[in-house]
């Protein structure tokens, strides 16, 4: 059973990253389309949350949350490689998360869990790899804010910050979104 105080605190940052990842797809609409729908899924999934904490009832199928973190992220991605020349890389990375999402029905629940996770490590180390030899100081960032969401989640966030995990992991996310809009926004 979770307190009021809690809830709220979980509200308040899925409304933030919704209004994060909104703004950072309009922000990155001119720049590449395809990190500009990665940063709309994002959106449209932490409002899907937001509803499901407000409703009363049984909660949001958490499917369309969790395809949204197998394919946005990739999506972004593949703007990053995109941009940066590399068509190859950033097709594979694509293909490879919709392949994924494609065949979810098969995937148990903790399978799912398992390709989020390692699909935003992938995606942390190689916009990482990819920033440090482009010299792109807020790919950086993001790719650390990102790895740290990951971490939050191995770790008990609980017993590290004074937030909940998920409170944690969505303020680690709206970081990591604002650093890689600019990312996108800053490459040649």
């Amino acid at each position: 059973m979770s307190s009021p105080v809690s809830d709220l605190a979980l509200l308040l940052s899925r409304s933030s990253l919704c209004a994060l990842s909104l703004f950072s797809a309009l922000r990155t609409l001119q720049v590449h389309r395809g990190a500009s729908a990665g940063f709309l899924l994002h959106g449209l999934a932490s409002a899907l949350g937001m509803v499901g904490l407000l409703l009363p009832g049984p909660p949001v199928d958490s499917g369309s949350l969790w395809v949204s973190s197998l394919v946005g992220l990739p999506l972004l991605l593949f703007s990053f490689f995109w941009l940066n020349g590399d068509h190859f890389t950033a097709n594979l990375a694509l293909v490879c998360a919709l392949l994924l999402a494609a065949f979810s029905q098969q995937l148990t629940h903790d399978t799912r869990l398992v390709a989020v996770h390692l699909t935003h490590a992938g995606v942390s180390f190689s916009m990482l790899v990819v920033s440090m030899f482009t010299g792109n100081r807020y790919g950086l960032l993001g790719s650390l804010a990102l790895g740290t969401r990951g971490v939050l989640f191995s770790l008990d966030a609980g017993r590290v910050t004074p937030f909940s995990t998920e409170v944690a992991a969505d303020c680690m996310l709206g970081t990591a979104f604002l650093a890689f809009q600019m990312a996108l926004r800053t490459l040649p």
